[in-house]
């Protein structure tokens, strides 16, 4: 059982905030008045932090010095279309897509933005991408790399070689005709190394990256390596996960363009 004392301090303490911002309490109607914007936009602001709230029964009540500030401070209260909320790319929704096809495949997988930055985390990389990932110069160079990759495959290129001389493919993804990522796999050999080569390629990592040469080839020696039946199917897997990716994204919009629509036809009071 709570601590009366302690129970009665917090009953108190509520009370005694009700009662110093009851008469400054604004309703929902009142704030989209005063900050011009819809009710999706009040729930968002809410949900952000610049709006704060208290709920009492079923109706959001909001200290006016808290809108008057948000008003002086010239902060962001723009009212955000469909359009704009479907800019941002949802990669909780996209994250466990790309897990479950790096699962199945054995491959890693990626999606990048146009410019070639990460959207996701990176899916079942290989040991010896996730030594090179640890260090800040790899990170840096496997970074450099995958913007490489959003050039070349731009430029209609959908088999990649990294830094390293690993093997990656790409697709790109599209939302409603427009170009807005691309899905890479990979991360693997499509052959057996060439050993000299091989050997010096990881030396000169390891003194590029300062990471032990020994430790490198341990790593190497468990990339995955495509079979002869594999590879000419390896081709087409980023495609059809791009399609999943898509679909996902379409379904996004027909959702979000539902929000607008009740929005535009309701009101809060």
């Amino acid at each position: 059982m709570p601590d009366q004392e302690n129970y009665d301090k917090v009953v108190t303490g509520c009370y005694n905030f009700l009662y110093q911002t009851m008469e400054e309490l604004l309703t929902t109607r009142q704030v989209q008045e005063l900050l011009k914007v819809d009710r999706i936009t009040i729930y968002r602001m809410l949900q952000d932090g610049r709006l704060k709230g208290v709920k009492i029964g079923q109706q959001w009540r909001f200290p006016r010095g808290n809108v008057e500030r948000l008003l002086n401070n010239g902060a962001s209260i723009k009212t955000e279309t469909a359009a704009e909320l479907t800019a941002t790319f949802p990669a909780h929704c996209i994250q466990p897509v790309q897990d479950l096809f790096a699962e199945v495949s054995g491959l890693s997988a990626v999606i990048l933005d146009l410019d070639g930055n990460p959207l996701t985390e990176i899916s079942n990389s290989c040991e010896f991408c996730q030594l090179l990932w640890k260090s800040d110069s790899g990170r840096a160079a496997c970074l450099e790399c995958w913007r490489e990759f959003a050039h070349q495959a731009a430029e209609g290129k959908n088999y990649l070689t990294c830094h390293t001389g690993l093997s990656y493919w790409i697709h790109p993804i599209m939302e409603n005709s427009k170009l807005v990522g691309w899905f890479i796999t990979g991360g693997c050999l499509q052959e057996p190394p060439n050993t000299t080569k091989t050997w010096q390629r990881l030396s000169e990592l390891s003194r590029q990256f300062n990471i032990p040469t020994e430790t490198l080839q341990n790593a190497f020696e468990k990339v995955p390596s495509l079979s002869q039946e594999m590879q000419p199917r390896v081709n087409s897997w980023p495609a059809v996960a791009a399609r999943a990716v898509e679909g996902i994204l379409r379904e996004r919009t027909s959702f979000i363009n539902r929000l607008q629509q009740i929005a535009n036809l309701t009101q809060i009071s």
